[in-house]
């Protein structure tokens, strides 16, 4: 969980390997409001990370959000991409197809210039 202000930025990184859950409700407190999150595990030990950063924006150094980025991927490791052809256009159709009209639609998409990376014929 993460949270950025125009003062600060925090997070909060809970690890669990038990089936867990996260809360997010709108509280208020006064004339503060806010939210409120809750983290709840059926098991297992209590571990959790805390950061926060107060650091002023510069053109030099990391901003607040970043420096709170960096710290996180420090101790996870860096986000690996997802695989390249997830990332193009995909085309979807839950009927049964034969390889015929496979071939047809691709040729489809060809002819009238429509891009096109991943043709699911099924969920």
């Amino acid at each position: 969980m993460t949270g950025i202000s125009t003062s600060i930025a925090q997070a909060f990184y809970w690890v669990n390997s038990a089936h867990s859950w996260v809360f997010i409700d709108e509280a208020s407190n006064g004339d503060t409001t806010g939210r409120e999150v809750s983290f709840v595990s059926e098991s297992g030990a209590c571990e959790f990370f805390v950061f926060s950063s107060s650091a002023k924006t510069s053109t030099r150094r990391m901003n607040r959000a970043k420096r709170i980025q960096q710290k996180i991927s420090d101790l996870t490791g860096p986000a690996f991409l997802p695989p390249l052809h997830t990332l193009g256009f995909h085309y979807s159709k839950y009927a049964p197809a034969s390889s015929d009209i496979l071939r047809e639609r691709n040729d489809n998409f060809s002819t009238y210039n429509f891009p096109v990376d991943v043709l699911w014929m099924d969920i």
